[in-house]
C-alpha cells in the first residue's frame, strides 16, 4: 500500500518538463492544484484553444487536461485523448509529445487498474525517451517499471535495475540531495529489505535520513525513519526499530500528515509489542482507531457541507435525482423480493432433492447389502449343493463298497481296496477344491498375488482356457479386507468367463501405486450387454464389494468383442498386514 502512494504521488510531477513560457506554465500550475476539475477542463480546452502556442506549450497543457481527466476518473476519455495525440505526434514526428503521452498512457492504465499494459506504455516511453535524451520522463518512467515488478514480484533483476537507473537519472537532474533521489533510494532499499539484503538496504536508508535532514523535508524523513524500522527489525535491533518509529511518528505528527500518523503509530504499536511494552502498544493501537474515527468524521462532515452547497444552487436538480433514485430504490426492492422468492424456491427444491437423493442412497445401500447377503446365500447354496452330490454321494458308495467287502466269505481281495482307496482319494480332492474356494491356504500364507495365479491355474487349465498373469509394483501385503476381497472379485469374474463368456483367452494384469491399487481384467469371449447384464446377481455382487471399499467397477466391452473389467481400489488408509490372520 504505501509503494502505491508513493507511485500515484510520483506519476504526475510532470510540470518541470515545461520551462519555456513562464505565463502558461504559471496559469498550468495554477490549474493543477485547483480542486474544481470540471472548471478546470473548460479552462485548459480554453487555452488550447489558442493556435499561438508552441508545440512544448500545447503538450504542457494537453498533459494537464488528461491529469484532470484522470482526476475525474473519466478513464476511457483519457485513454482516447491520449492515443489521438499519439497518432498526432507520430504524423508530425514530436517525439517529445509521443513519449510524454506513452508515459500518460501508462499512468491511466495503471490506475485503472490494468498494469500489465501500463508497463508496456512506459517502456515505450523509455525507448523513445533514451534515444533522445528526454531524463526527466526516463527518470519517472524507470521508477513506475520498477514498481510494477516490484508489486508482482517477478523479474527481481529487472526490477532493481529499473530502480537503480530512475535514480542514476534522478543523480543527473537534481542535486544529490533532493527530494526524487530520496524517493528512488528509499523505494530501492525496500526493495533491498524486502529481498534480504539487509546490509545494503541499511547503507542507503542511512544516507536518505542524513539528505531529508539536509534538505529539511520533514515529511520524507518520517517516512524514512519508519520504513527504516523493517531493516531493524530484520537485524533484531527491537529498541532501535522503536526509537526510529518514535522519531518518525513524532515527524509524521509535525507535519500534521494523518495518514503518516496513523501509519507511524502503528508501527511504533508493533515495535512497543516487540519489546514487551504492551500497554503502550495497546494505547497507540486505540489512537489509530481514534485516527481512523476523526478522519472519517471530518471527510463526513467536508462531504455534507458541499452537499449543501450543491442543494441550495441547484435544488431543483437534486429534487430530480431524489425521485430517480427513489425509482431505482424501488426496483431494488422489488428486485431484491424477487431474488427472495427465487432463493427460497430454489433453497426448497435443494432440500426436497436432497432428502430424495439421501433416501435413494439409503435405498442403494440396502440393495447393496442385499446383493452381498444374496451372493453369500447363492455361495452357500452351491457349496452345500457341491457337498451333497459329490462328497457326500462318494462317502456313501465308498461306504457300500466297504460294506460289501466286509460281508464276503472269501478274503478281501486287493482290487477291492485299491477301489476303496481310489473313492476316498477322490472325495478327498473334492473337499480340498472346496475349501479352496472358502479360503485358499495359498492367500492366507503367501498373499493375493500367489493366490490369484493360482486360481487363475485351478479354473482355467481344466476348462482349456489360456491366461496371462502380471503384476506391478506389488511388494507388501495389502489389508485383509482388500486381499480377501480381490480374491472374490477375481474368482466371480473367472465364473463369469466359464459360464458365459465362451472365452479361450483370459488377461490379468494388477498395479499398485503409493494410493491406489488397480485389476484390468480381460477376456476374448463373446462379451454382454452391460445395462442387462447389471440386473444379475453375479454383477451386483462385484459392484457392492468394491463399493464398499471405496473403490470403482467399470466394464468396457461390445456384445461378440470379449469382455474388460477396471477395478480400482483405494489403499491409502487401509493400513498393510504382514499376513492374513
Amino acid at each position: 500500500m504505501r509503494i502505491l502512494l508513493f507511485l500515484c504521488a510520483f506519476l504526475f510531477l510532470s510540470n518541470e518538463l515545461f520551462a519555456q513560457n513562464k505565463n502558461i506554465l504559471a496559469q498550468l500550475d495554477v490549474i493543477e492544484k485547483s480542486s474544481d476539475f470540471r472548471n478546470s477542463v473548460n479552462e485548459l480546452k480554453q487555452i488550447l484553444a489558442n493556435k499561438n502556442l508552441t508545440p512544448t506549450e500545447r503538450t504542457a497543457a494537453q498533459q494537464t487536461l488528461v491529469h484532470m481527466y484522470q482526476n475525474l476518473e473519466m478513464w476511457d476519455t483519457c485513454l482516447q485523448y491520449c492515443h489521438a495525440q499519439i497518432t498526432l505526434a507520430q504524423q508530425s514526428k514530436n517525439t517529445f509529445a509521443e513519449a510524454t503521452f506513452y508515459k500518460l498512457m501508462g499512468n491511466t492504465f495503471y490506475h485503472i487498474p490494468q498494469k500489465e499494459y501500463a508497463a508496456e506504455y512506459w517502456k515505450k516511453c523509455i525507448k523513445i525517451s533514451e534515444i533522445y535524451h528526454y531524463d526527466t520522463l526516463l527518470e519517472m518512467c524507470y521508477h513506475n517499471v520498477g514498481v510494477i515488478y516490484y508489486e508482482y514480484g517477478i523479474h527481481l533483476d529487472s526490477t532493481e535495475y529499473y530502480f537503480q537507473k530512475a535514480l542514476k537519472m534522478s543523480l543527473k537532474i537534481y542535486p544529490k540531495a533532493s527530494s526524487g533521489t530520496c524517493l528512488h533510494k528509499r523505494l530501492l532499499g525496500t526493495f533491498y529489505a524486502r529481498s534480504n539484503r539487509i546490509d545494503k538496504a541499511e547503507r542507503l536508508f542511512l544516507e536518505i535520513i542524513a539528505d531529508c535532514k539536509q534538505i529539511k523535508d520533514t515529511p520524507l524523513l518520517a517516512q524514512s525513519m519508519l520504513f527504516y524500522t523493517d531493516v531493524l527489525i530484520s537485524k533484531k535491533e527491537y529498541q532501535k526499530a522503536l526509537e526510529y518509529s518514535k522519531e518518525g511518528l513524532a515527524l509524521s505528527r509535525k507535519v500534521k500528515s494523518i495518514d503518516g500518523e496513523i501509519v507511524g503509530l502503528k508501527i511504533y504499536a508493533d515495535n512497543l509489542s516487540r519489546v514487551g511494552r504492551f500497554e503502550e502498544a495497546y494505547k497507540a493501537e486505540c489512537e489509530v482507531n481514534d485516527n481512523y474515527k476523526a478522519r472519517y468524521k471530518d471527510d463526513l462532515n467536508k462531504k455534507i457541507s458541499e452537499s449543501e452547497v450543491k442543494f441550495n444552487n441547484a435544488q431543483v436538480k437534486h429534487e430530480q435525482e431524489l425521485a430517480i433514485r427513489k425509482a431505482k430504490e424501488e426496483q431494488q426492492r422489488l428486485l431484491l423480493i424477487g431474488i427472495g422468492v427465487l432463493f427460497s424456491t430454489v433453497f426448497l427444491s435443494y432440500y426436497l432433492f436432497q432428502k430424495k437423493t439421501n433416501k435413494q442412497k439409503a435405498q442403494m445401500q440396502i440393495e447393496r447389502l442385499d446383493s452381498i447377503l444374496a451372493g453369500e446365500e447363492k455361495e452357500r447354496t452351491r457349496i452345500a449343493k457341491d457337498l451333497h452330490d459329490g462328497i457326500v454321494q462318494d462317502l456313501t458308495s465308498i461306504k457300500m463298497q466297504l460294506n460289501a467287502t466286509i460281508h464276503k466269505d472269501e478274503l478281501i481281495s486287493k482290487s477291492d481296496l485299491k477301489e476303496s482307496v481310489s473313492a476316498i482319494d477322490k472325495a478327498s480332492q473334492e473337499v480340498r477344491n472346496i475349501a479352496y474356494q472358502m479360503m485358499p491356504n495359498t492367500l492366507r500364507e503367501l498373499g493375493f498375488i500367489p493366490a490369484i495365479e493360482d486360481l487363475l491355474k485351478r479354473i482355467l487349465t481344466p476348462n482349456n482356457i489360456q491366461y496371462d498373469f502380471e503384476q506391478i509394483g506389488v511388494t507388501v501385503r495389502l489389508s485383509q479386507n482388500i486381499e480377501l476381497s480381490l480374491f472374490r472379485i477375481t474368482q466371480e469374474l473367472l465364473n463369469n468367463v466359464i459360464k458365459h463368456s465362451g472365452a479361450s483367452f483370459v488377461s490379468v494384469l494388477i498395479t499398485q501405486k503409493p494410493e491406489i491399487i488397480t485389476m484390468i481384467f480381460e477376456d476374448n469371449g463373446k462379451g454382454f450387454d452391460v445395462n442387462h447384464i447389471q440386473k444379475g446377481i453375479g454383477i451386483d455382487s462385484l459392484s457392492s464389494r468394491v463399493d464398499m471399499l471405496h473403490g470403482k467397477i467399470n466394464f468396457e466391452n461390445q456384445e461378440g468383442s470379449g469382455t474388460m473389467a477396471i477395478i480400482k481400489i483405494p489403499i491409502t488408509n487401509t493400513g498393510l498386514d504382514s499376513k492374513i490372520t
